[in-house]
């Protein structure tokens, strides 16, 4: 697992040690954060079910200006703070301890970029997609993975899809402000 591109590029990330955390593949991540362009530069950025924060990492070694991450997981955070370290990242983040999506409240938006990345099969991708809308920037993009079986609304009260990306059984969701 690597940073793919930008002044972190090719930074090896540590990786769990359970299946508890699920990291997004490198090829995935990198298609994302291509088809993401310069939408990432000066964002600022809420990684949600963060895990071992490669989606901030990008996302900072892209040229956002500050990410958020969030998990309830004590592992993931320990993750997230070995890898800010070896990215030499002090500025500019925050890690946060939360259930989600219950944790969302309290968050100080607007956010550019959410990303919502939960573990499969358990209705957490739909369930903090309403939450996390309410924390969007007016021209922001909300981007959440699924994994096989699941499914999600073309939109919801506040949000519409734009694109869906399938990269084997993962899938990808993009929602903006209707």
């Amino acid at each position: 697992m690597r940073i793919t591109a930008g002044k972190f590029r090719g930074l090896p990330l540590k990786a769990p040690k359970t299946q508890q955390i699920r990291p997004m593949m490198d090829k995935v991540r990198k298609s994302l954060f291509d088809s993401l362009g310069d939408k990432v530069v000066g964002a600022r950025v809420l990684d949600l079910f963060c895990g071992t924060g490669a989606l901030g990492l990008e996302a900072l070694s892209r040229g956002a200006t500050e990410v958020v991450f969030v998990d309830r997981s004590p592992e993931a955070l320990a993750l997230v703070r070995e890898n800010l370290k070896k990215a030499r990242v002090t500025e500019g983040v925050k890690l946060l301890k939360r259930r989600l999506p219950g944790g969302l409240e309290g968050l100080a938006g607007p956010f550019d970029l959410i990303f919502i990345t939960p573990p499969y099969g358990k209705g957490l991708a739909e369930e903090t997609l309403l939450p996390a809308a309410a924390l969007l920037a007016p021209e922001g993009l909300v981007v959440v993975e699924i994994g096989p079986g699941e499914t999600l609304p073309s939109g919801t009260s506040s949000l519409t899809r734009v694109k869906k990306k399938r990269y084997g059984q993962t899938e990808l969701h993009f929602y903006r402000r209707k």
